[in-house]
């Protein structure tokens, strides 16, 4: 007759195969009813669970959704589809991280937005953030980026069809000389 192990041997062995710079995933961060913006719950969770994902895979904590945050970024994204058709710009001196996505053609979601900005891994090289790595990374660079604690997402819909998605970070990162993690 085989002999099974206890289950205190068994959480032991478990717990040693978790990497130690992986925080513990825990329940996921709940996205309440009123998100602060135009991203229905739904999408805002979705967006929140893949940051948090993405994330988890560098070995930094969760983020929170901020309905404050989110009202930030659908103040703004309301600005550019009044003001601006859409045109992708960033807060003057504003004071969180920010990342901008912009489309036309169909219907863009918060999370295809956070795909997007994810996909800039593909040019990154971990290290410092420079003036010359900023740019071509800093979307996905703010998504990781170790200090920051929560986001919030805001989307506006621009005439011919377009969509302006803004996501705010607090705190923000992207700090020149400084690692995302």
């Amino acid at each position: 007759m085989k002999r099974m192990k206890s289950p205190m041997v068994l959480l032991a062995i478990a717990l040693l195969l978790v990497p130690a710079s992986c925080p513990a995933q825990g329940p996921a961060a709940a996205v309440p009813s009123n998100t602060g913006s135009n991203v229905p719950q739904a999408q805002a969770q979705a967006a929140l669970e893949f940051h948090n994902a993405k994330r988890h895979d560098v070995g930094v904590p969760p983020l929170q959704w901020s309905a404050s945050l989110a009202a930030v970024a659908q103040s703004w994204a309301n600005h550019l589809a009044a003001t601006n058709h859409c045109g992708l710009i960033h807060t003057v001196n504003d004071r969180y991280g920010e990342n901008l996505f912009g489309g036309s053609g169909m219907s863009y979601t918060a999370l295809d937005a956070s795909r997007d900005w994810y996909n800039e891994i593909l040019k990154y090289t971990y290290g410092a953030v420079t003036a010359a790595n900023f740019a071509p990374t800093g979307h996905y660079t703010q998504m990781v980026w170790s200090h920051t604690t929560a986001v919030g997402i805001g989307q506006a819909n621009c005439p011919g069809g377009a969509t302006v998605i803004v996501a705010e970070y607090d705190p923000p990162g992207n700090y020149i000389g400084q690692k995302p993690y």
